[in-house]
């Protein structure tokens, strides 16, 4: 009666799971232990990726801060606008916009920070960031273009004011490349 071999679940782009894969490793290892400028290499390739780990390659850069004075007020502005932009849902939106604006600072000219703010509770403010948004696409090319297209299809399906309603369309479909039938 002859017993079945289980192998191993194998991982068949991992070197190290199979024995000759293994082996290859272990001698790729000891070529680079014996020096990176091998004479007998013929192609005179660079074998850096074997040396040890204090390679200065290997290992991770850290980047100071600016030793100049930190203005608090501009941290300030940079940590509310990066919660803001990390935020998701209208009500989580809506309280990131409202602290900064709270916090006396002005929206950039960004439309990724617009495009968030086209999910805002407030109308008024979804109104000017459609605003902001058509002047900011006429300068350069929609980022995040399904992501617009929906918000601003949600807009014109669910606004309440009319003229909102009318700014979102025209803006999709001009996104989109679709004309504008003219106004009578």
């Amino acid at each position: 009666m002859r017993r079945k071999r289980h192998k191993e679940t194998q991982v068949w782009h991992d070197p190290h799971l199979t024995a000759a894969g293994r082996r290859k490793v272990q001698a790729a290892d000891k070529s680079a232990a014996a020096g990176a400028d091998d004479p007998n290499d013929p192609l005179g390739r660079r074998r850096d990726r074997h040396r040890g780990p204090d390679s200065k390659h290997d290992g991770v850069r850290i980047v100071a801060r600016p030793t100049g004075t930190i203005d608090p007020r501009e941290a300030e502005r940079e940590r509310l606008l990066g919660k803001l932009l990390a935020v998701e849902g209208r009500p989580a939106i809506s309280r990131a916009a409202q602290a900064y604006l709270e916090a006396g600072f002005e929206f950039p000219r960004s439309q990724y920070v617009w495009l968030q703010l086209l999910e805002h509770s407030d109308e008024r403010t979804v109104g000017q960031a459609i605003e902001q948004l058509s002047a900011i696409l006429s300068d350069e090319a929609p980022g995040r273009v399904a992501v617009l297209e929906s918000r601003l299809r949600r807009i014109e399906q669910f606004a309440d004011e009319c003229s909102t309603r009318e700014a979102a369309s025209e803006l999709r479909r001009r996104i989109s490349g679709r004309s504008v039938a003219p106004a009578s």
